[in-house]
Order: C-alpha cells, then sequence, then structure tokens
C-alpha cells in the first residue's frame, strides 16, 4: 500500500507553543528555549515562527498565527531547535551546511529522528 503524508499545520492554521519568556498579543514570536516553544523576537531575529494570538506568561500556552507550513521530517544529523535546514538527500533534512535553507527546526533531534520544522 502506497504512503501519503500531510503536514502538521498548514498556513492559516494557528499553532500552541509553550511560553518560555512572557509573551504580548500581536507581537512576533521565536523559537523558545524548548522544543515547541516560543519567546518575544529579537531584534534582527531569523528564529521568527509568527505572531502571538495574545498576552501568555512564562509556562502558559500561546496561540500563535504562523501563515507556513509545519511538517514532521527526518534529521540526518544531530538538530538543535532554531537551526536553519536543507534537504539532505534519501528523504531527510540537515543542519543548513551548503545548501539554501528551507526550514526552520522547532524541535531538536538525534539522526534518523522525527524534527518538527517551519517551512521558510
Amino acid at each position: 500500500m502506497a504512503k501519503s503524508y500531510l503536514p502538521l499545520f498548514r498556513p492559516g492554521d494557528t499553532v500552541t507553543f509553550g511560553v518560555t519568556t512572557a509573551v504580548t498579543a500581536g507581537s512576533p514570536v521565536e523559537v523558545g528555549t524548548a522544543d515547541m516553544t516560543v519567546a518575544p523576537a529579537a531584534a534582527a531575529s531569523a528564529k521568527v515562527v509568527g505572531v502571538a494570538g495574545h498576552d501568555a506568561a512564562v509556562g502558559d500556552k500561546v496561540t500563535v498565527e504562523t501563515g507556513k507550513v509545519i511538517h514532521e521530517l527526518t534529521a540526518s544529523g544531530a538538530i538543535t531547535r532554531g537551526q536553519r535546514l536543507e534537504a539532505a538527500g534519501a528523504g531527510k533534512v540537515r543542519t543548513l551546511a551548503a545548501g539554501t535553507a528551507v526550514y526552520l527546526a522547532l524541535t531538536s533531534a538525534v539522526d534518523g529522528a522525527a524534527v518538527r520544522a517551519i517551512q521558510l
């Protein structure tokens, strides 16, 4: 039987993240210090994932408007959340080395494990 694939979230979907630093509604947020978390985006951040839908304190959950597809992919080598990823061949992704960044890691993963990533 042939396999099929659907992304975890599509553009227009809202995504729930944990909060590692308090966020304010309507503010850009970036990858936080734990998997599937966010914090206020720093100036010129390359790790922005979307906009906070409401105020949220540390430890709370916040709805984030992402506007981009979130996938669950397979890691080639170790990946740390917040890193930009490229295609690694063999159906996997790896930390940006020589190609073009096409994803931003939302979770950390070891080689061969699933990694959640937002499409850039």
